[in-house]
C-alpha cells in the first residue's frame, strides 16, 4: 500500500477514534451492576422467616427513561449460584415476579419506568421455604443486579432490607423485624 492510499484509511481511524470520544453520553451504552447481602431462611420450626426486600427505585426524572434489569443472580453463603434470571442469564430466563401487587398478584419488575420504585422479595422467589441449596446456604446469600438504561445509570438504585415476618400455617403474617441493608454499586 502506497502513501496516498493509507492516508484515507488512517483519516477515517483518526476520525472514529474521535467521534468515541466526543459522542455525547446520552448515545452511549449506559449499563450498571449492583451487589447487596441478603436472607432467605425459614426459622424456629416453620413459624416465622426472614426474607429479603430488594428495591429498585429510577430517579431519571429530569429526562425520563425507563431502566430494564438484564439479569439477577443469586448465590447462597458459599458462591454458588443458585438462581439466574433475566435477559443476559445464561440461558435467558424471565425474571421472577412481584406477587404482591393486583390484579393479576404477577407483576413484571423487567422494566423500571422513571418515577418508579419496584420492589421483588426472596419469598417471591423461593416461597417460605429453604432456598434449593445446601443446608443452611440462605443464611447469607448475595443478589448482583445488572441492568441498562438510555438514562443515568447513576439515577438508578437498589436498595435491600431483611424482614422477619410470621408464618402461620405456611402463611406470611405479622412482621416482627425490619433492617436496612446496604447494596454496592460495582459498575
Amino acid at each position: 500500500m502506497n502513501r496516498s492510499q493509507f492516508a484515507p484509511c488512517l483519516s477515517l481511524a483518526v476520525a472514529l477514534v474521535v467521534l468515541g470520544a466526543v459522542m455525547p453520553a446520552e448515545a452511549r451504552d449506559r449499563a450498571g451492576t449492583v451487589i447487596c447481602g441478603g436472607v432467605h431462611a425459614p426459622r424456629a420450626n416453620f413459624t416465622e422467616i426472614i426474607d429479603t426486600a430488594y428495591g429498585f427505585r429510577n430517579a431519571n426524572l429530569e429526562r425520563p427513561e425507563d431502566v430494564r434489569i438484564t439479569r439477577l443472580t443469586i448465590r447462597n453463603f458459599f458462591g454458588d449460584v443458585v438462581d439466574d434470571f433475566g435477559e443476559a442469564a445464561v440461558p435467558p430466563r424471565d425474571l421472577p415476579t412481584n406477587r404482591d401487587i393486583p390484579p393479576q398478584f404477577n407483576f413484571n419488575v423487567t422494566t423500571v419506568p422513571a418515577g418508579a420504585s419496584y420492589y421483588l422479595t426472596t419469598s417471591h422467589i423461593y416461597g417460605n421455604t429453604f432456598m434449593p441449596s445446601a443446608p443452611g446456604a440462605g443464611n447469607n446469600i448475595s443478589v448482583v443486579v445488572e441492568f441498562s438504561t438510555a438514562g443515568d445509570p447513576d439515577l438508578f438504585f437498589v436498595s435491600g432490607s431483611l424482614r422477619t415476618r410470621e408464618l402461620i400455617g405456611g402463611v406470611q403474617g405479622q412482621e416482627h423485624a425490619r433492617a436496612t441493608i446496604t447494596c454496592q454499586r460495582l459498575k
